[in-house]
C-alpha cells in the first residue's frame, strides 16, 4: 500500500477523462492505497469547476484523505521557498506547502509538474510516465 498526495493538475487529468489518471486511480484502489489532498488541491481544484459539475466531484473527492498543513509543514515550506529563492529557481508558496505536507505524511506527490517539486527527500510520481 502507497500513500499519494494528489496535486491540482492530476485531479484536472481525471477530470478530463485522460486515461493514464484513469488507469491510475483504478490501479490506486485496487491496490487500496492511500490518496489524499489539502486545501490547496481542493481550492486550486474547485476554482475550475462549473456549478454543474461540483456535486459529482464532491463525492468523487469525499473519501479521499484530507491532509491538513501543520504548522511544521508551513516552516518547511518557508524554508524551501528561502532556499530555492537563493539558487535562483524561485518556487510559488502553493508547491512548497504541497511538498512539505507530502513529506510530513510520508507521501508520493502524484503530478505532471515535476519541475514544481525539485527539493530533495520528496517522491514523485508522473502520470506521464
Amino acid at each position: 500500500m502507497s500513500r499519494y498526495l494528489l496535486d491540482t493538475d492530476t485531479l484536472i487529468s481525471l477530470s478530463k477523462g485522460f486515461p493514464a489518471a484513469r488507469s491510475f486511480f483504478a490501479q490506486a484502489l485496487q491496490q487500496h492505497d492511500e490518496l489524499g489532498v489539502t486545501a490547496i488541491t481542493l481550492a486550486e481544484f474547485y476554482a475550475g469547476l462549473l456549478p454543474s459539475q461540483r456535486r459529482t466531484w464532491d463525492a468523487f473527492i469525499a473519501p479521499l484523505e484530507y491532509w491538513p498543513i501543520s504548522r511544521d509543514a508551513a516552516r518547511q515550506a518557508g524554508l524551501w521557498r528561502y532556499e530555492f529563492d537563493r539558487r535562483g529557481q524561485p518556487l510559488p508558496t502553493t508547491d512548497t506547502l504541497q511538498a512539505a505536507a507530502a513529506a510530513e505524511h510520508q507521501a508520493i506527490i502524484v503530478t505532471n509538474n515535476l519541475r514544481d517539486y525539485p527539493m530533495q527527500g520528496v517522491e514523485l510520481f508522473s502520470l506521464a510516465g
